[in-house]
């Protein structure tokens, strides 16, 4: 069972009887010389250190993700590696100056405000609520110190606090856009970190923003669809494949970040969304080997992901569902084109395989996307001129419309997400 402890100003986790009786009660052993003045023990387990405790952690982390060594936080990383004071998190009011070591080994500094901290953590204001140690010899001054204010090593990474600190002094989260693609891997420490310390509003805040970011319903879906062909037009005029200074990658979601975070962290509402977003990619559309050349791919907007951060329950995940997809698309030139005219009318099946040989074979890409091409069964009238009976039409259209709506609500039982 792991544990905080408050030991001269430093945050350390242990492990329930790991550590000697010269630092903290040992394991089991002795809970009953707990001193009388701590109550309700059927709430919080104590671990006793001088004097000072740290109530027992509530929620139980995953281990470390494969987010947190992501290309994006080493660049943010190297920046700031050479201050250790952070040049952002440091401030000449703050109250408390809270310490972690980078990916790197360095050790960062951030002057921060206790009464935001506490305001939000019910961990950390049980933290705070401790009188500090002493110096020796000393009624006044605190053992340790830094900046002439509280100093408290944290045991968490630099870069998972920098995430976390970042959510308090950026209440608008202006840090973190619409359809960014490196939202999961910003806000992973910082949704880590608030599951440890209950910081129960920012968790949801955190949750919120990435669930608008993948659709949880079909009008949803075809709303981010539709934003999506609107950008990529864009993209299209643009010789260098850029608009504002990024390509249509960089500005639509990856789905594999968000299945990392959304599995590590219990979001299952975006996973239907971010499978079926993946299963449309090839596994050669790296999202690093594609950004180390560019101009061979992303200026003619290729759409990538972070297949490396994918374990391998996700790739069986995916493989079944690009199976079942693809079984689901072949179904449709039976299920809906197959079928003979209740009319008789002449020309009317001729019309129907038209229709089903042109999407399979001028619009290839499409064939990998069935709730794409059930779409464009809705609106027949505008992709042929010659078209099935009225009411061959009207009947494609319905059914279409129907068998949509079943795929979307199939999802997670197509990428065994239930």
């Amino acid at each position: 069972m792991r544990r905080l402890l408050l030991e001269q100003g430093r945050i350390v986790e242990a492990v329930e009887g790991e550590l000697t009786r010269d630092g903290v009660v040992d394991g089991d052993q002795q809970l009953h010389h707990l001193p009388g003045t701590l109550q309700d023990l059927d709430k919080w387990i104590v671990w006793v250190i001088r004097g000072s405790y740290i109530p027992q952690m509530a929620t139980e982390l995953p281990p470390s993700s494969p987010l947190s060594s992501s290309s994006e936080l080493d660049s943010i990383s190297s920046a700031e590696d050479s201050n250790e004071r952070h040049p952002m998190l440091y401030y000449d009011d703050g109250t408390v100056v809270l310490s972690a070591v980078t990916q790197k080994g360095s050790r960062k500094y951030f002057r921060v405000h206790r009464s935001i901290l506490c305001s939000h953590s019910p961990v950390i204001s049980d933290m705070f609520a401790i009188p500090p140690l002493l110096a020796e010899g000393s009624s006044t001054r605190i053992a340790e110190e830094y900046d002439g204010v509280a100093h408290v090593q944290m045991p968490d990474s630099a870069e998972d606090l920098i995430s976390f600190l970042t959510m308090f002094y950026d209440p608008l989260g202006t840090a973190y856009k619409r359809f960014d693609p490196n939202t999961p891997v910003l806000v992973e420490g910082a949704l880590k970190l608030a599951m440890k310390y209950e910081c129960d509003a920012l968790r949801r805040r955190i949750i919120e923003n990435l669930e608008a970011d993948w659709p949880q319903t079909l009008a949803q879906w075809d709303a981010r669809r539709a934003e999506a062909v609107i950008l990529r037009s864009e993209h299209s005029l643009q010789l260098t494949g850029k608009v504002g200074g990024r390509y249509l990658d960089d500005r639509l979601p990856e789905p594999a970040s968000a299945i990392r975070i959304a599995s590590d962290y219990g979001i299952p509402s975006i996973l239907p969304a971010a499978f079926y977003q993946l299963a449309l990619l090839s596994t050669n559309a790296d999202w690093d080997a594609y950004r180390a050349n560019p101009g061979k791919h992303l200026r003619f907007g290729a759409r990538t992901a972070r297949w490396r951060l994918l374990d391998k329950r996700d790739l069986m995940r995916l493989v079944h569902g690009q199976k079942l997809l693809a079984a689901y698309t072949r179904a449709i030139g039976t299920d809906i084109f197959g079928s003979r005219c209740q009319r008789a009318m002449k020309g009317c099946t001729r019309a129907r395989n038209e229709c089903w040989k042109y999407f399979q074979e001028n619009a290839p890409n499409s064939m990998d996307d069935p709730l794409d091409i059930l779409h464009d069964c809705m609106r027949l009238d505008t992709l042929f001129n010659e078209l099935p009976c009225s009411v061959c039409t009207s009947e494609i259209t319905v059914m279409a419309e129907k068998k949509r709506r079943e795929l979307w609500r199939s999802l997670p039982a197509v990428f065994n997400l239930q």
